[in-house]
């Protein structure tokens, strides 16, 4: 797709509290333009995208489904779930718009297992409509697959590899500290714990095995972190005894040994970081002192942007695409 120097129009789809930190960016930025919002909360739709975002009119209302909008778009975002089966049912509609999609759906990022059916549709959709279709993310995305694959460039021979990421769901929006059962009893995450965790792990396992073409067997299992004392943080208060978070835990093996291991503590409190430790010749070891992940997945989708609209039509996952740099100059 070619774009002049003229604004790129776009529609979001999604406007919860990543919809909104989104948009706020966007509106900064000369270079984009929003032409529509759709989302399906009855208390949002028909007011002003301004009021709820900066409680200021700008003229642009929420609407409920996205063939109200009649304006032309050059890409559509889309921030609504982390299941791929409800990110298909809205990509089925938003594809006749016939631009490309950035979409944060987690299971989208790496769709593999069970999901290979629905990303198959998908592409068929991508295809038919001639667009470029992108799942992305900071985990899965980018943090514990993609720039783990970046770094094993720098080796000649690998052992194994550790990823972790240390999350202070204090600094996070309230959505997932909810997710994340903060300020719950033990008894109530045993009652819900299928539904709880992070979407993504698994995904990014797979995707570094897949690139690396290594075939391994993973486990996985998620653990309530308990606070042994009141954590306070941020305003949140959790009481002693109570679960602040949770960790997710992966390991992948290879012909017996241990080749991937795979940890993401996300809990209120923490000291943040990201780490991977590549066992090999050389051996890599990179740490950083935390990313936040809501700020920095609002980055990747407007840097994201000019990729996909040079990509051919089709579903894309981000190890098949250029690395996303910092589109300052934003050039299509």
């Amino acid at each position: 797709m070619v774009i002049s120097m003229r604004q790129i129009r776009i529609i979001q789809v999604g406007f919860g509290s990543m919809g909104i930190e989104i948009f706020k960016i966007l509106r900064k930025n000369k270079k984009f333009k929003i032409v529509g919002v759709v989302d399906s909360d009855k208390s949002k739709i028909g007011k002003d995208i301004g009021i709820i975002s900066f409680n200021k009119k700008i003229g642009l209302k929420i609407v409920k489904k996205i063939n109200e909008i009649k304006s032309k778009t050059d890409i559509v975002l889309q921030t609504t779930t982390s299941n791929i089966n409800d990110a298909y049912t809205q990509i089925f509609e938003i594809a006749k718009m016939q631009a490309p999609i950035i979409s944060t759906c987690e299971e989208l990022v790496y769709p593999q297992g069970k999901n290979k059916k629905i990303a198959k549709k998908i592409n068929n959709l991508a295809i038919k409509y001639k667009i470029g279709i992108l799942g992305v993310g900071v985990n899965p995305g980018f943090l514990m697959d993609s720039m783990v694959l970046m770094l094993t460039g720098l080796c000649n021979k690998i052992d194994n590899i550790t990823v972790t990421r240390v999350v202070n769901l204090a600094k996070r929006r309230k959505a997932l500290q909810k997710k994340m059962c903060v300020g719950c009893k033990i008894m109530e995450f045993k009652k819900i714990k299928g539904n709880v965790g992070h979407v993504g792990l698994k995904e990014s396992a797979m995707m570094i095995s897949n690139s690396l073409n290594i075939k391994l067997k993973m486990t996985s299992k998620i653990n309530p972190i308990i606070s042994k004392n009141q954590i306070k943080s941020n305003g949140i208060v959790v009481p002693r005894g109570r679960i602040s978070g949770i960790k997710h835990s992966l390991v992948a093996m290879r012909k017996g040994s241990k080749f991937l291991r795979m940890q993401l503590y996300m809990y209120v409190g923490a000291k943040e970081y990201d780490l991977v430790n590549i066992k090999g010749e050389p051996p890599v070891y990179f740490k950083t002192k935390g990313v936040n992940g809501d700020k920095a997945t609002v980055a990747l989708l407007t840097n994201y942007i000019p990729i996909i609209l040079k990509a051919n039509p089709g579903l894309f996952t981000v190890n098949k695409l250029p690395m996303p740099i910092f589109a300052a100059k934003f050039k299509t």
